[in-house]
């Protein structure tokens, strides 16, 4: 580029990135797309992944870095003129996946869809977004594009109630579009604590845990109380088919037995209100398990928000993780959902119930997908997971993350997604995400796209913050 020259300029010594620099009003934006016209006369086409400013003879210039999308041709290149793309550009330079969701729109190209590839949910997947930031909307909005365009199971842990409506489209949807989707959604089933007409109750039975997680439940070391703990491992492996579905079951078994240690096994149950807890099924009840393993319908949703207490979730998170592990071996794919993971897969666990559950996510996240066990999971910061299950997720849907130490720690391990476009998600609006990984090569900035259904939860409304005297 010689003296005076006005233009922003490309060049490339692999043919695969690129890097230019040219006058600031021209704009280079950081997760767009630029056309680089070359000498011959021939185009390329980029994403811009880095961007400064830089002095060069007093003056300030842009300069930026990315790679080259169009795969054609590895050809180094030099003194190439940078312009915005066109959307005709980017649709060229970013075909379809084979099976592709929509799930809304390119930031700056409003005509044109993002597309994740379906067939990346092959991997274990990290949704991250700060209260507010449209993360549980948008996670509804992945989820109805993988009913409607997949075949593929989902197996829903709803802290919130947020995605009960997942079976039914809302009033105002398109009809052709609602008659689809009641076709492809019409084997999930939504399973609550406290059932509502047509619904199931949400159950587990005893035995459904394992038995670490019977002695998790009663906080049993099986060193330190190896007495009681031998017991009860004993106790299960006597006690016939039918037997250990209920905790009466299990409490009448410790009575029977009349024996000291069996008694001090009857006050832990007691004493912990384990025989108290809403989620267990009667003796001819039905459970989560049951229903998963035995119907396999195309997707369960469990909402757990009406249980009372974090350790009725984790027992319910600790049966699921246990029977999933358990029938591995018959190798059927599906998608864990975990929506607010932190709160059954906490990064800190304070007991042996919670240290148990991180232990099996640990395990599935780390050796699941070889048996067609994946992972999404959702949280507000990522360090409220374990180190050693987020490292495992090779997909990124990032959407808003104010803190600057949190958007550090996603550019590290997520060395997928540009640590330059994972910097921008500090400023994002409503709706907005970065998706990266397998599920979007080459990463992409997006708008997320509108709900089929009905979003189950809601903020309280603010119509108290008017002025009464107005």
């Amino acid at each position: 580029m010689g003296d005076g020259d006005d233009r922003t300029v490309a060049w490339s010594i692999d043919g695969s990135t690129f890097r230019c620099v040219g006058p600031l009003r021209d704009g280079l934006p950081l997760g767009g797309y630029v056309r680089m016209q070359l000498p011959d006369g021939t185009a390329r086409l980029g994403q811009v992944l880095d961007q400064a400013v830089v002095v060069a003879e007093g003056q300030r210039r842009a300069q930026a870095s990315g790679m080259v999308l169009d795969g054609s041709s590895r050809t180094p290149f030099d003194d190439a003129v940078v312009t915005a793309a066109s959307d005709e550009d980017v649709r060229a330079a970013l075909p379809p996946p084979r099976a592709p969701l929509d799930v809304g729109t390119l930031q700056g190209h409003d005509d044109i869809p993002a597309l994740l590839a379906a067939s990346g949910f092959n991997r274990h997947t990290f949704l991250c977004g700060q209260s507010g930031s449209g993360k549980t909307y948008s996670l509804g909005v992945l989820l109805e594009r993988l009913v409607l365009h997949t075949t593929l199971p989902l197996l829903v842990l709803d802290p919130n109630g947020d995605h009960v409506h997942l079976g039914s489209p809302a009033d105002g949807v398109d009809e052709d579009v609602a008659s689809a989707y009641r076709s492809a959604a019409a084997g999930i089933e939504v399973m609550r604590a406290h059932p509502e007409e047509g619904e199931s109750p949400l159950r587990i039975r005893l035995v459904e845990m394992g038995d670490a997680g019977m002695g998790a439940l009663m906080e049993l070391d099986p060193v330190d109380d190896r007495r009681e703990y031998n017991t009860l491992m004993h106790l299960i492996d006597s006690a016939p088919g039918q037997s250990w579905k209920t905790v009466p079951d299990a409490m009448a078994a410790f009575e029977e037995a009349q024996g000291e240690v069996e008694q001090t096994l009857l006050m832990r149950v007691q004493n912990l209100g384990i025989h108290r807890m809403t989620l267990w099924a009667g003796v001819d009840g039905r459970s989560l398990p049951d229903a998963w393993f035995g119907e396999r319908p195309r997707g369960v949703v469990a909402d757990t928000s009406g249980f009372g207490s974090r350790r009725e979730r984790l027992a319910l998170t600790v049966a699921v993780l246990s029977q999933l592990w358990e029938h591995r071996m018959e190798r059927r794919p599906l998608l864990l959902v975990v929506d607010e993971a932190h709160d059954v897969c906490p990064a800190e666990p304070t007991d042996s119930l919670q240290e148990l559950a991180v232990a099996l996510f640990t395990q599935i996240a780390g050796e699941g997908r070889k048996y067609g066990i994946h992972l999404l999971l959702s949280t507000q910061r990522p360090e409220k997971l374990p180190d050693n299950v987020l490292s495992q997720c090779d997909n990124l849907l990032l959407m808003r993350v104010n803190s600057a130490g949190d958007r550090a720690i996603l550019a590290q391990r997520f060395g997928f997604a540009p640590a330059g476009l994972v910097e921008m998600v500090g400023n994002f609006g409503l709706g907005e995400a970065l998706l990266a990984g397998r599920v979007a090569q080459p990463p992409m900035l997006a708008r997320i796209g509108t709900r089929i259904t009905p979003e189950g939860g809601a903020d309280i409304p603010t119509d108290w913050a008017v002025d009464p005297q107005t």
